[in-house]
């Protein structure tokens, strides 16, 4: 799963005027929630003191960023909800053409991002190029499309991120889409594209899960998704067995618990794995995964998370294709993919086709897991335009 290696930003701008935007007495209507309030600098930005309570999508405050040539960008806290509903500030990033917007706003790409790690530093915003990395982008910025690229919850924020845990990230997904329509410097409509590799092509598939009832106030026009992480039931399990793939499996487990306290971390993991849980806490994921590929997966993991009744419950849960999506979707693979093979995404589509959703399925032969994202990109914003276009999806089912 795959990208890493964030850097922290440059400074952002201080603290200065304006009220905290979002929330109980705040209107949507109002100056003070349309332009949030700049954040302070640093690490501050990412975890306030105190925070009102908030709708999903409020922003708390901002700070510019840099960002390609046509386009102005911000770096932004705001509100999602965690499984368990609880208000919490996620962070990411708005990035909006210069140009004049089409009336009711340009279109929103809501990108999701692959494995970077649990520790704060990894989170994606933190990286002073952050705006050049997303894939496509400055495509999207001339095509006019406001990008969002949410951090998930987490990263970044105050608590553990929930690795792995589908609702979770697809409500990070979705509300900075609400986030970047609140900033009326951004121009953005409510009509929403969502786009994601990886760990990102399970938020991505989530997202479009839960659109319907979560973000009804969006209109999601459809949902790409390049080698997803579909089935935990599948991919996870495989992880405990191969010391190159461990660290991903500790980093599921540390996410589930973060998610779901009541599991029973003792359950998946030895002794040896969760004396040494603060390397996950201090190290991104190229640095986790080569760490845990020291070892062998019998000094990691005390038994499969399959034969534990409530880590295979979640797993199934959060795996995707089992609920329908109510718009369009494009799903990619690489047919040389190691992370996350060809038949799993084949299985995904299979069983996603069966609830009745709408997929157009490519794969890209001789492509890897990355090779897989970046040979998909033109064929994907193709796909987009003609959502926006209103024109009929095509699909493979």
């Amino acid at each position: 799963m795959g990208e890493q290696g964030w850097v922290r930003a440059g400074a952002a701008l201080l603290a200065t005027l304006g009220v905290l935007a979002g929330g109980p007495a705040a209107s949507a209507a109002t100056p003070a929630s349309r332009v949030p309030r700049d954040g302070p600098a640093g690490n501050a930005f990412y975890a306030p003191r105190q925070v009102s309570p908030g709708r999903p999508g409020d922003v708390v405050w901002s700070s510019p960023i840099i960002s390609p040539a046509g386009s102005r960008a911000w770096k932004i806290l705001y509100h999602s909800r965690a499984v368990d509903g609880r208000d919490v500030v996620v962070s990411g990033i708005v990035i909006t053409p210069t140009a004049k917007p089409p009336s009711g706003g340009w279109p929103v790409v809501t990108w999701a991002h692959g494995t970077e790690g649990l520790a704060d530093a990894c989170a994606p915003s933190k990286a002073l190029d952050i705006a050049y990395r997303i894939p496509g982008i400055q495509s999207f910025i001339k095509q006019g499309y406001v990008v969002v690229a949410t951090d998930y919850q987490g990263l970044g924020t105050p608590g553990e991120h929930p690795y792995l845990v589908g609702v979770s990230e697809g409500r990070g997904v979705l509300d900075i889409a609400r986030a970047a329509h609140e900033m009326s410097p951004a121009n953005a409509s409510t009509k929403v594209l969502v786009y994601g590799h990886s760990q990102g092509g399970q938020a991505a598939l989530f997202a479009g899960q839960i659109a319907a009832t979560y973000a009804p106030d969006l209109h999601l026009l459809g949902v790409a998704a390049v080698a997803p992480v579909s089935d935990l039931t599948e991919l996870l399990p495989e992880a405990t067995a191969t010391p190159a793939a461990l660290g991903y499996a500790v980093m599921a487990a540390v996410g589930f618990h973060a998610a779901y306290p009541d599991t029973n971390l003792a359950s998946v993991l030895t002794p040896l794995a969760i004396a040494g849980l603060g390397y996950v806490d201090q190290h991104c994921a190229a640095d986790v995964i080569d760490h845990y590929a020291e070892f062998t997966p019998s000094q990691i993991i005390a038994q499969s998370p399959l034969i534990v009744p409530a880590f295979a419950a979640l797993l199934q849960q959060n795996t995707a294709g089992t609920v329908a999506t109510a718009a369009p979707l494009f799903i990619a693979q690489g047919d040389r993919d190691e992370l996350v093979p060809k038949p799993t995404t084949d299985q995904y589509v299979q069983r996603a086709c069966g609830v009745g959703d709408h997929i157009l399925y490519r794969v890209y032969p001789g492509q890897d897991h990355i090779g897989a994202r970046d040979a998909s990109v033109k064929d994907i914003q193709a796909w987009m335009a003609a959502r926006v276009a209103g024109q009929p999806a095509p699909s493979t089912c």
